[in-house]
């Protein structure tokens, strides 16, 4: 781990309190963990005050209602008012649309820049909507992206997927990718010893097999071809009932065609789930499924959901294919169409003797996937990206050169990844 106390200045999107989703998860994770050991200011755009841990200062740069170019400009000149009066080692960007002005300013004052890419941002806004506005907005998006990019010095993905995404969709060469795995808190998610008596606590049935799912409701989470594979589902194994958490805009055509398959007594819409509710309904279920169709650049809930003793089965796309394939590879769905998910879930249920036991589940996180893994791992590329910009004269280096941290790119930075 490295020795020095580094000065961080970080940029997310916003904070999972008021703001649901994997990114916003990960950030608060990981700026928690580094400020354990660091001076670490975070930047963020929420509805709301930032709930936070002592040591972490976290700043509520804008309201999410506001138009995307006022965002952007208050981040930048927020940061670049930090930046003038105070020193910072590194800046560590979340968002390509909030962090491009931030870069803009790091690279003014010579300060290297780390950009965390959680996924395609212009990809996730081609697929959920068509027409030319759609496209017109993808485009915009996918030039934010790229003008944020040429201004990292590298780059950290979590999973082999998204940094094949990074490499060939925008161009990025490989030696400034860095694989380094998301992480469950070990804490948080922890496997109950009485799963009744938590499932009386949230009101939900006593006596059925619980399959789960949390997901953002839109396309490319798979909610819509993993209900037309529960009305095959329940023909096999009518003693299953899928619970369904979430909100978005699928939420009627969810109803609409639960109600159409007459699966009202077999799925369940649970709504929006807090997060003191979300480690109890992982204790309360008997299995969590993953049916994304595309863009699961890791996949968090994953590894939150196993943390709590809880088997996984998913769709071989992205994140979830890498982190079951090392660890279960028979609760992998042959491919991401509703009859697959429909004859993998059916043989799962009536085979439960092949589900990894809830131990098993807990003790790969702990070996591969806990936040303090992340952050040493983080900090590690910190350190290598600092000196190998002190080494460099500021005005003439080239910053898509060599590599960032010699021959560490394909190993000694991945967290799980073998």
């Amino acid at each position: 781990m490295p020795s020095n106390k580094l000065r961080i200045l970080s940029t997310g999107m916003g904070w999972p309190s008021s703001q649901a989703g994997g990114l916003n998860t990960y950030f608060k994770n990981i700026c928690e963990n580094l400020s354990v050991r660091h001076t670490h200011q975070a930047l963020v755009c929420s509805k709301e005050k930032p709930m936070v841990k002592q040591g972490l200062l976290v700043t509520n740069i804008a309201d999410p209602d506001m138009k995307l170019g006022k965002r952007r400009n208050l981040f930048r000149t927020h940061a670049a008012k930090l930046m003038d009066e105070q020193e910072f080692d590194i800046v560590y960007s979340h968002f390509a649309p909030y962090g491009v002005g931030v870069a803009e300013e790091a690279r003014r004052r010579n300060i290297p820049v780390i950009m965390a890419f959680h996924g395609p941002w212009s990809e996730e806004i081609r697929v959920e909507g068509r027409g030319i506005t759609q496209r017109i907005k993808a485009w915009i998006a996918k030039s934010m992206e790229m003008k944020a990019y040429r201004l990292a010095d590298a780059f950290i993905v979590l999973s082999e997927t998204f940094r094949d995404v990074l490499h060939h969709q925008y161009g990025i060469p490989l030696e400034r990718i860095f694989i380094i795995a998301g992480a469950a808190d070990i804490r948080r998610f922890q496997p109950t010893i009485n799963q009744m008596v938590v499932r009386r606590s949230l009101g939900l049935d006593e006596d059925c097999t619980m399959v789960l799912t949390v997901r953002r409701l839109v396309n490319r989470m798979g909610l819509l071809q993993l209900l037309d594979a529960w009305r095959e589902v329940v023909l096999q194994a009518p003693g299953a009932v899928l619970l369904i958490g979430g909100k978005g805009p699928l939420k009627e055509q969810l109803e609409r065609r639960i109600t159409e398959y007459g699966l009202e007594g077999k799925v369940r819409l649970l709504g929006y789930i807090s997060d003191s509710e979300l480690p109890l309904y992982y204790q309360a279920a008997d299995m969590f499924v993953v049916p994304t169709q595309s863009l699961e650049g890791f996949g968090l809930i994953t590894v939150e959901a196993m943390a709590s003793g809880l088997p996984v089965a998913a769709t071989p796309v992205g994140g979830s294919r890498e982190i079951l394939e090392r660890f279960h590879p028979e609760m992998l769905f042959r491919s991401e169409r509703s009859s697959d998910i429909a004859a993998g879930l059916i043989h799962l249920l009536k085979h439960k003797q092949q589900w990894p036991t809830s131990e098993q589940c807990r003790n790969h996180i702990l070996e591969n996937y806990t936040w303090e893994q992340v952050a040493s791992q983080v900090e590690a590329l910190f350190e290598g990206v600092i000196d190998k910009h002190r080494s460099l004269d500021g005005h003439t280096r080239n910053r898509w050169s060599t590599s960032v941290v010699k021959g560490r790119h394909d190993t000694d930075v991945k967290s799980g990844v073998h």
